[in-house]
């Protein structure tokens, strides 16, 4: 299952009106994004004022060396298949072209009839185990009607919401509502790179399990961090500005203005929930989501980084911060610079 990230952030504090039934404002029409056509907000300037203080938060292209003198690349996807994400610079296609491994946060192919089987529902996975009705007495307001539409919109009916697991909840959540229109036709931007590897015969890695965030969030210690993430995402179902932020979005993720989209994204988190409460929603999701999954990708990355010739493609959000891979890597002692690509920012 491929995340899209906490990318598709609105404009506007979120207002208190009920969901349209099973989520019909998501049209092929409110998904269309022309990039070019958004409006400057008048927080423009001191989002990017902040942004400025995200240590690596600029661009998605990074050239990694060993201190052997082996050459890779970090690439910051955005887990969509519309095609102003599916359109990849030439730079990245020159790297594309040259490199004999492509490594992905996971790689969706099952692997053996074993593992086809263990895809479907599991009880206390995707689904409550017990008390059903679970009825996620957390969520409530505005959001929870957005989210009720939402799964029913997904199961075409509205008795799966109860009957799914906080885990089960928030990683169908993290999931893009406009892939609705595409799935099955259109690969999102993570799996045009897997097709790339499989035309080319290069070698595919991935640095965790297709199942890993589910099972993750279904521990029993991850519970607060599976509701924070439904918070987030129910949050980001706001029909109320949705085609605008998206936009947007798609904007500055393709410009690599990638610190800025996380700046707008705590802001427009801090208008939802409260500075405090936002806050604290956030340590809690990105601890996990970022921050713990970085400390694993970069472990598992270093294998592939050794001989060279690697292309490391993980969503854009790991990429900047203090915590995130490329200052990860330069601690590690690996030496990682920015690649200039077409139609990004200075």
């Amino acid at each position: 299952m491929m995340r899209l990230g906490r990318v598709f952030l609105c404009l506007v504090v979120a207002s208190r009106f009920s969901a349209a039934v099973a989520q019909d404002w998501i049209t092929p029409e409110t998904c269309r994004v022309a990039t070019q056509e958004t409006a400057v907000s008048p927080e423009a300037g001191a989002v990017a004022e902040a942004a400025a203080l995200i240590p690596n938060g600029q661009g998605r292209l990074w050239r990694i060396t060993t201190p052997e003198g082996a050459v890779s690349h970090l690439w910051g996807t955005l887990h969509s298949s519309d095609p102003a994400i599916l359109d990849l610079p030439p730079e990245l296609e020159a790297v594309l072209d040259a490199a004999r491994t492509i490594v992905l946060e996971s790689d969706p192919r099952a692997k053996s009839r074993t593992e086809l089987e263990e895809r479907f529902l599991q009880a206390g996975l995707w689904l409550a185990p017990e008390h059903m009705p679970y009825g996620k007495p957390y969520l409530d307001g505005a959001e929870r009607a957005w989210v009720e539409a939402r799964i029913a919109g997904i199961f075409h009916g509205a008795e799966a919401f109860d009957a799914l697991s906080d885990a089960g909840l928030a990683s169908y959540l993290m999931t893009d509502p406009c892939e609705d229109f595409a799935a099955g036709a259109l690969p999102v931007q993570d799996h045009r790179l897997l097709l790339s590897a499989v035309e080319a015969g290069a070698e595919v890695g991935a640095l965790e399990s297709w199942d890993a965030l589910p099972v993750e969030l279904s521990q029993p210690d991850r519970r607060e961090t599976a509701q924070a993430i439904v918070l987030i995402q129910g949050a980001y179902l706001n029909p109320e500005g949705f085609s605008e932020a998206r936009a947007l979005a798609f904007r500055l993720y393709r410009e690599g203005r990638i610190g800025e989209l996380m700046e707008w994204n705590r802001r427009y988190l801090s208008g939802v929930f409260g500075a405090d409460a936002a806050a604290t929603l956030l340590a809690r999701a990105d601890g996990y989501l970022i921050g713990e999954r970085n400390d694993l990708f970069l472990r598992r990355m270093q294998k592939f980084l050794a001989p060279g010739g690697a292309l490391v493609a993980v969503g854009a959000f790991h990429l900047p911060g203090e915590t995130g891979l490329v200052a990860r890597l330069r601690e590690a002692g690996y030496r990682v610079e920015r690649v200039a690509v077409r139609g990004e920012a200075d």
